[in-house]
């Protein structure tokens, strides 16, 4: 309430116009208000993932978290119920579906109106002996792993962030780390959708196995998702590492690293040469970890926390600045602090797998996918770029993912290595094409929700 009464005093000289301060209250109870930043014309407020900015211009805009895609707000809905979806689409022939607004491809984009699915969000049922889960599309991550832990049990596999809905992480793609443990689509089991002509179907993967197989990822293109049941596992409790290495040795030990690790992540800072290597596995309990020598963790264990993001800032300003040796003394300085939160712990699945459950600093991604055998070739390539010219970020991250068979899954018939490149969304253009341009010899695949609003079409349908 006080920051809707803020809100409200700062936009009210934006009167008469396109703003809608109804429109904007509307969006903030929607949401779950992360941060206020009140700048000298405009007001910014954080939901979740997204960010809504009264510019001066008398317009109230929405961006992803990224802040590489905007939308107004007089666009979004937000349905209740599958019949007022229904009623919807009916009414409407332009329409894109949003969830928790983390993608940073241009997903929300829309000529028409933007569908949230986000008030759909009841777990509807759970088969604990099938390990069936049924939940509506808007269900958020992080809701449905509290609540399956209540009956021992877990989502499939996590990314790195559990605010998504889960109809959104499975639309687009949504992976983890680790090179047993396919993506997040591999373990739904239907989907109910409502038709461009406002019908309801249900697809299952048993008997529907060509439709099941394009479904997803596919973006929302089939029609509006409103109901899924998924299979999920049994509750694990993770024993989890963190080490430095030199960026040179990750070569020599990737293939080792990933086949002996249930769960592993490699974080690469090429402007100080040094690589962070984190590995996570099912331990008997925490009490057998603690007499291993690991931390008790009881929540979430953030990969960067409060302090160390205020550090990662100030390297990017010092870089702006071209002040590169104090930048890299900063960067060093993160990683010791890491190292002395993160270097042993023990902690439940969702919370030792969600690693960025603070959000970590917005920025642009492009996710490339090659096949698994090529990862000498591919890692090579790139750490021997980055000897000869300076990352416009801090980092790069390297991940695993099994295979699946979905159409149009970056992990269809092969298993993958997975490169995330980073960037502020201002300098990512030109950063993302250079990396395209150097990785394209290696067959890569874009992660559906990172950057393909910087890749050639045709390239993509070759």
């Amino acid at each position: 309430n006080t920051i809707k009464r803020k809100m409200t005093s700062k936009l009210s000289k934006f009167s008469k116009g396109s703003l809608s301060t109804v429109s904007l209250t509307s969006l903030i109870e929607n949401g779950d208000i992360k941060e206020t930043n009140h700048l000298d014309e405009s007001v910014s407020v954080r939901i979740r993932t997204g960010l809504v900015r009264a510019h001066s211009k008398r317009q109230v805009r929405v961006t992803n978290w990224a802040e590489t895609v905007e939308a107004t707000v007089e666009q979004f809905r937000y349905p209740t119920s599958p019949n007022a979806v229904i009623d919807l689409v009916k009414q409407n022939k332009k329409i894109r579906c949003s969830g928790a607004l983390h993608s940073c491809a241009p997903l929300i984009e829309s000529q028409g109106i933007i569908l949230s699915l986000t008030k759909l969000d009841r777990i509807i049922s759970i088969d604990t002996e099938r390990r069936i889960v049924r939940m509506e599309a808007g269900v958020r991550m992080h809701d449905l792993c509290t609540y399956l832990s209540d009956y021992g049990l877990a989502v499939g596999t996590l990314g790195t962030i559990d605010w998504q809905t889960i109809c959104g992480a499975v639309m687009t793609g949504t992976h983890g780390g680790g090179l047993t443990i396919p993506s997040l689509h591999d373990f739904v089991r239907s989907y109910t959708l409502v038709l461009p002509n406002g019908a309801l179907k249900k697809v299952e993967k048993e008997t529907s196995p060509t439709l099941f197989r394009a479904m997803a990822p596919s973006m929302g293109l089939f029609g509006a998702v409103v109901e899924m049941e998924m299979a999920v596992v049994p509750l694990e409790i993770l024993e989890a590492r963190l080490f430095v290495v030199p960026m040179d040795d990750v070569i020599h030990c990737f293939d080792s690293l990933m086949k002996t690790n249930k769960y592993a992540r490699v974080v690469v800072y090429p402007t100080i040469k040094k690589a962070t290597i984190w590995t996570a596995n099912p331990v008997a309990s925490r009490e057998a970890a603690v007499a291993n020598g690991a931390t008790n963790n009881v929540g979430y264990a953030n990969f960067r926390n409060d302090e160390e993001k205020v550090m990662l800032e100030s390297f990017l300003d010092l870089c702006n600045e071209n002040e590169f040796e104090q930048a890299d003394e900063v960067l060093e300085r993160v990683l010791v602090s890491q190292i002395s939160r993160l270097n042993h712990y023990v902690g439940q699945y969702n919370h030792v797998l969600c690693l960025e459950r603070n959000n970590g600093i917005p920025h642009a991604d492009i996710e490339m996918n090659f096949s698994y055998d090529k990862y000498k070739e591919v890692l090579q390539t790139v750490f021997d770029y980055y000897k000869t010219n300076r990352l416009p970020y801090y980092n790069f991250e390297i991940r695993t993912t099994n295979q699946d068979d979905a159409f149009l899954s970056c992990c269809q018939s092969r298993r993958a290595m997975w490169i995330d490149f980073q960037a502020k969304a201002s300098i990512s253009k030109n950063f993302f094409e250079e990396m395209t341009s150097l990785l394209k010899q290696y067959g890569y695949r874009k992660h559906w929700a990172k950057g393909m609003d910087n890749s050639d079409p045709r390239y993509i349908v070759d």
